[in-house]
């Protein structure tokens, strides 16, 4: 699967591909909220990874600027070190699936990855799934884009 991580501290990207990438899983790093919004423009992700406190563009502008703009079954794991209910409970309703705090360990967090990609992207009892336009038969291993 494709994650985008947005974190400013390379220390958390890089943990977060060292921990996911044994597993199969291709992270794509992101130090600016406004980078990693222009590529969500221009390149699909299975899975969102944000800190909350990022320049320019907060993880938490960026989730509300996905739940507004893209696909709501786009899972969103918040991975930050804002530890207080308050601010769990804001991100939870504003539509953020799992919230871990840091530090993390790494097979937790591969847990909390696992977990979110298998409640959303569950195989169908009749193997078609259909996002937006795009209708994939996954018996017959075939893709359409509007019929």
């Amino acid at each position: 699967m494709r994650i985008a991580v947005l974190d400013d501290d390379q220390a958390q990207t890089d943990f977060c591909s060292q921990t996911l990438s044994p597993a199969g899983h291709i992270c794509h790093a992101f130090s600016s909220g406004r980078e990693l919004a222009r590529q969500l423009r221009r390149q699909t992700f299975d899975l969102l990874i944000l800190d909350w406190n990022v320049p320019d563009m907060s993880g938490k502008e960026i989730l509300c600027w996905v739940r507004g703009r893209l696909s709501e079954r786009l899972p969103v794991l918040f991975m930050t070190s804002r530890s207080s209910e308050a601010d769990i409970a804001s991100i939870l309703n504003h539509g953020a699936d799992d919230y871990v705090v840091k530090p993390v360990p790494g097979s937790v967090l591969l847990a909390r990855v696992s977990s979110l990609l298998r409640r959303t992207y569950q195989l169908s009892a009749a193997g078609r799934e259909v996002y937006g336009d795009y209708d994939f038969d996954l018996i017959a291993k075939q893709a359409l884009l509007k019929g």
